[in-house]
C-alpha cells in the first residue's frame, strides 16, 4: 500500500495550485476530494450538485462516472455499501463554491452552447471529464511533482492512512 503522509499532502496540493494556468489545476478539487473524503475516481467524476445539501452538511455518494467503451454514467455506485452520505466540512463547502464560481462564469461565457450536465468535475463548456483524461493528467502531474508512484487511487489508501493517524 503506497499512499502520502500529511504533510505531502499539503505539498501535493500546493504544486497543483502553484499555477493555475497549468492543466494540473484543475486537479486540485479531484485531489481534494480524493486525499479528505477517500473517493474513487468514478465517484469524484460522477459527484452532481443536487448531491451536496448545504442545510444538512452533507454530501452524498450516490453516481458514479465510468469508462468501459466510452464514457458512462450511471445512477448507481460500485456496491451497495458504496452508496453512502458524508459530512461536508467547511473546507469542502469552500471547494465546492470555488468550482460554482468558475462554472457560472463560464456559463455566461458560453451562453447557449453551454452542456447543462448538473456534474461538479467539468470541462468549461460544462461536459463531464472523461475518467481516463483525468488519471492521465493526474499521472503527468505527480510525474512532474516528482512522485510518479502515486495513482489517484492512492489518495483513497491516502485518506485511509490519515483517518488511522487521527485516531
Amino acid at each position: 500500500m503506497l499512499f502520502l503522509t500529511e504533510s505531502e499532502c499539503i505539498d501535493l496540493m500546493n504544486f497543483l495550485a502553484s499555477d493555475k494556468t497549468s492543466h494540473f489545476y484543475k486537479l486540485l478539487p479531484i485531489c481534494f476530494f480524493g486525499i479528505f473524503y477517500g473517493l474513487r475516481r468514478s465517484e469524484i467524476l460522477g459527484l452532481k450538485w443536487n448531491a451536496i445539501d448545504y442545510v444538512k452538511k452533507t454530501l452524498c455518494i450516490q453516481h458514479t462516472v465510468v469508462r468501459v467503451k466510452t464514457t458512462e454514467a450511471k445512477d448507481s455506485t460500485k456496491t451497495i455499501n458504496s452508496f453512502r452520505t458524508l459530512t461536508l466540512f467547511p473546507t469542502a463547502e469552500q471547494c465546492l463554491a470555488m468550482i460554482k464560481t468558475e462554472q457560472d462564469a463560464n456559463r455566461k461565457f458560453f451562453g447557449s452552447s453551454y452542456y447543462e450536465s448538473n456534474y461538479i468535475f467539468t470541462w468549461e463548456d460544462g461536459k463531464p471529464y472523461g475518467p481516463d483524461y483525468i488519471s492521465k493528467l493526474f499521472c503527468k502531474a505527480t510525474k512532474a511533482y516528482g512522485r510518479p508512484e502515486i495513482t489517484l487511487h492512492k489518495l483513497r489508501h491516502t485518506c485511509a492512512s490519515l483517518l488511522i493517524n487521527k485516531g
